[in-house]
């Protein structure tokens, strides 16, 4: 299963590729689902760390960095662990391309694989849940790049996880 979601920034590449890529280890300080993330290992093409742990409303996840490039504004990374048992593997792309001087374009492409009967069972409803995902990550982020604070929605989640 695919999806895939772009959203342009109002924000010159370099920008963004700062919160996206320099910055991956930090996507609490921006995702609404995120409550906690931390950088792990030692970094590959320039990357800060070779993976993230993430401690999420879905639970715990391990991501681990397949593709990073500061030249290409791009960065995949595989979930490694954390996923529901239906699911065989999960990735995610982020790439920009620049749109002018203070305009980027922000696309998104998940990549799930599901396993066994209850993955067959269980993807229209896992594609109407992470397509959602994949909408509120990109408004988030781009709100983050563009308004230099949390997004409504990530401060909302920030104050129910601390009360």
């Amino acid at each position: 299963m695919i999806i895939e979601k772009q959203i342009a920034i109002n924000k010159s590449i370099e920008t963004v590729w700062k919160a996206l890529g320099l910055e991956f280890a930090d996507a609490y300080k921006w995702a609404s689902a995120v409550n906690h993330s931390e950088g792990r290992g030692n970094g590959i093409n320039g990357a800060s760390c070779s993976e993230r742990g993430c401690t999420t409303s879905m639970g715990k996840l391990k991501e681990k960095i397949l593709q990073y490039s500061n030249e290409n504004h791009s960065l995949s990374y595989e979930v490694a662990e954390g996923m529901p048992f239906v699911v065989k593997y999960a990735t995610n792309t982020w790439e920009l391309v620049p749109l002018g001087q203070d305009k980027s374009k922000l696309q998104m492409v998940m990549d799930i694989q599901f396993k066994g009967i209850m993955g067959a069972i269980m993807q229209p409803m896992m594609k109407i849940m992470m397509s959602k995902m994949g909408n509120e990550l990109t408004e988030e982020f781009k709100y983050y790049v563009e308004n230099g604070q949390p997004h409504p929605r990530k401060i909302k989640a920030m104050k129910k996880n601390s009360g």
